[in-house]
C-alpha cells in the first residue's frame, strides 16, 4: 500500500522534529563530553559516553524510520531519494527546511565529535609521555655506536630510581 503525500509530509515532519531534538541532546552532550575531558573529570566522562550512545542508539532508530517511510512510498533511501520524496510529498517546502536543519545539525555534531577525539588523542599522547619520563625511557631510540652497541650518553633511570 502506497502511502498519499499529505500523509508521507505528516510522518516525516513528525520524524524530522524528533531527529532534530535528539540531535540537539547530542550536541550537548558532545559539549559535555569536551568540558570534562577538558577538566580531566573521567566519572562525567563515562557517564557521558553512555548517555551519547542512549541518544545514537534512538537516532538510528528513527533513522531507519525515516529509510523505511521513504521505502514505503517507492523512494530509495539517500541523499538524492530524499530531496525526490521532498519534492514530491512537499511542494511548498515545508518541512525541508527542518531537513536542511537537521542536516546543518548532524555536521555540527560531526565537528564536535571530532574536536573531542582529538582531545582524547592528546591527553592519551601527554599521559604516554609522562609515563615514559617517569620511568626512565628515551623519547627516541637508541643510536648504535662505532663499535655496535646502543648508547645515548646517559644511564636511563626512572624517577622514582633517582
Amino acid at each position: 500500500m502506497t502511502m498519499t503525500p499529505d500523509a508521507c509530509q505528516f510522518s516525516m515532519k513528525m520524524l524530522l522534529n524528533q531527529e532534530t531534538e535528539l540531535t540537539r541532546q547530542l550536541s550537548a552532550l558532545l559539549d559535555a563530553e569536551f568540558a570534562a575531558i577538558s577538566g580531566r573529570d573521567f566519572t562525567t566522562f563515562e557517564e557521558n559516553i553512555r548517555e551519547k550512545a542512549n541518544t545514537v542508539e534512538q537516532l538510528d532508530l528513527l533513522e531507519q524510520e525515516r529509510i523505511a517511510l521513504l521505502e514505503s512510498a517507492s523512494f530509495k533511501a539517500g541523499p538524492d531519494g530524499m530531496l525526490y520524496f521532498l519534492e514530491w510529498c512537499d511542494p511548498a517546502g515545508n518541512i525541508t527546511p527542518r531537513w536542511e536543519q537537521l542536516l546543518s545539525l548532524a555536521g555540527t555534531c560531526r565537528d564536535q565529535n571530532r574536536r573531542n577525539h582529538h582531545l582524547v588523542e592528546l591527553c592519551s599522547k601527554n599521559t604516554r609521555e609522562t609515563l615514559r619520563i617517569l620511568r626512565g625511557e628515551e623519547a627516541q631510540p637508541n643510536l648504535y655506536q662505532p663499535d655496535g652497541e646502543t648508547s645515548n650518553g646517559h644511564e636511563n633511570r626512572s624517577l622514582a630510581r633517582a
